[in-house]
């Protein structure tokens, strides 16, 4: 029996997830979000209330700040976002969703709650706490080992 590996499975979940949360039909024509633009746009509806900066979005995402600048700058070329900068630092800029998000807001959040839907069918709420505490395990073991290297 051949050797089944963590790391590749989830990396083809991932890149099956990133496809699935690329197809929301809301999208202006010829556009498409990407996965990680999705999840970018949902953390942002989620913290409205409040300023966001590029380096909260590394830390959610838990991107690079190269891969972060790349990301908000495809978002701001597709009319996502606007990056504004603030009084208190000139520095700093905020990242301010433009209308155009706020009309998709519904369709991304659908898209998410269907294809959470979906990844969690069959399921038991007992076996879903497991995959958590699994993946949890694991982010782990991975951040020990960057720390041992």
């Amino acid at each position: 029996m051949q050797k089944r590996h963590i790391g590749y499975t989830v990396k083809l979940l991932n890149k099956r997830l990133d496809q699935v949360l690329s197809n929301i039909p809301a999208i202006r024509e010829n556009e498409m979000l990407t996965g990680i633009q999705t999840w970018a746009l949902y953390f942002l509806f989620r913290n409205i209330s409040h300023d966001v900066f590029q380096k909260d979005l590394e830390a959610e995402l838990r991107i690079r700040r190269s891969t972060a600048t790349e990301l908000l700058k495809a978002m701001e070329r597709g009319g996502l976002i606007k990056r504004i900068s603030v009084d208190y630092d000139a520095r700093l800029k905020k990242i301010v969703l433009t209308e155009y998000a706020h009309e998709i807001r519904k369709q991304v959040g659908a898209q998410i709650e269907r294809t959470e839907r979906q990844l969690m069918r069959g399921f038991t709420q007992e076996e879903i706490d497991q995959f958590f505490g699994y993946v949890d395990r694991m982010q782990a073991n991975l951040e020990k080992g960057e720390e041992m290297s």
